[in-house]
């Protein structure tokens, strides 16, 4: 499948967004939950796979959003600076288009992808909420480069 340039630049945007921005931190967003304690359920994953199929699909595909690129990006960050870079970016043609649960979803997905674990609490959709959720290298993953 050939993406085209500008889809490939959202897509690369997405994953390296987190290291331009550096990992600096609120107070508000350094305590809460990781997305290693299970900050969604397996049922927000599945319906977030529905959205990506039907909305996202179009111009991304999941291996985009699932490889070391991601954690070197995004460790150290939370759910929300993920959340707004997706919300405020997709879908390409309506930005903002979709409902917070459904970007909420959208980005259960996105962790799933990565390899954390589903828990029993459906992520957030609000901001407040979403910045005290971690995003936290896997075990037995590369250490983030310095």
């Amino acid at each position: 499948m050939m993406l085209r340039p500008r889809r490939v630049c959202l897509a690369l945007a997405i994953l390296t967004a987190g290291a331009e921005r550096g990992s600096a931190q609120t107070a508000d967003s350094t305590a809460g939950k990781s997305v290693l304690a299970g900050a969604y359920t397996a049922a927000q994953a599945r319906a977030g796979e529905t959205v990506f199929t039907r909305v996202c699909a179009q111009c991304r595909v999941p291996v985009q959003f699932n490889d070391a690129n991601f954690e070197r990006a995004w460790v150290g960050r939370t759910a929300r600076d993920l959340f707004e870079l997706i919300r405020t970016q997709m879908p390409q043609d309506n930005p903002g288009g979709l409902r917070r649960d459904e970007y909420a979803a959208v980005l259960a997905y996105i962790f799933q992808l990565n390899g954390y674990p589903a828990g029993d609490s459906a992520l957030a959709t609000g901001d407040a909420a979403l910045r005290r959720v971690r995003i936290e290298r896997r075990p037995g993953s590369p250490p983030r480069p310095r």
